[in-house]
């Protein structure tokens, strides 16, 4: 017995019909770049301020690590919102 299986993300996008979705198979590995990026500024950031100061390092160890966990917290948002939009839109399709 077969199971169905969700199309890959080459697989949506060669469908020029439009009938399946990428993002679901694209969500993931964006909020993973995402993450990797903010950590990455961040690291930057903290060094960079400790080479101009010990307490500019000080202040960025603290501010960034808010900003970064906000940045982080906004992009999972945004991405569950297009992921809901998307969940919504297939189930309209399934439907109609």
């Amino acid at each position: 017995m077969r199971t169905h299986q969700e199309p890959g993300v080459l697989g949506a996008l060669t469908d020029l019909n439009f009938e399946r979705f990428a993002t679901p198979s694209v969500v993931k590995f964006v909020y993973v770049v995402g993450i990797v990026l903010t950590a990455l500024c961040y690291v930057a950031g903290v060094i960079g301020f400790f080479v101009r100061g010990f307490g500019l390092g000080v202040a960025a160890l603290v501010a960034g690590g808010v900003v970064a966990v906000f940045a982080l917290l906004l992009l999972r948002v945004t991405l569950e919102f297009v992921a809901a939009v998307v969940r919504l839109s297939e189930d309209v399709h399934r439907r109609g």
